[in-house]
């Protein structure tokens, strides 16, 4: 499956989620774990903005980060 096949499905997938997501938010509807999501956020491989002091990610760089990242062994699957 190519990236943009992953990315469509992932759009698919979350298209009820919201457009701006907190890190809880995101591990409830990813494979990731909150703990997880926010050390990618702090090295900087998964995007997120500050709004009123809380990290917000875009739902784009969920589903891209995810389709980027769907290959690697994880204890909790997606597609």
């Amino acid at each position: 499956m190519t990236r943009e096949e992953k990315i469509i499905q992932l759009e698919k997938m979350l298209r009820k989620v919201p457009d701006a997501l907190s890190p809880m938010k995101a591990s409830r509807c990813s494979p990731l774990g909150k703990n997880h999501i926010y050390e990618l956020i702090k090295s900087g491989e998964l995007r997120a903005f500050v709004y009123k002091g809380s990290y917000l990610i875009a739902k784009i760089d969920l589903i891209e980060y995810l389709a980027d990242h769907s290959d690697e062994k994880s204890r909790r699957n997606y597609m």
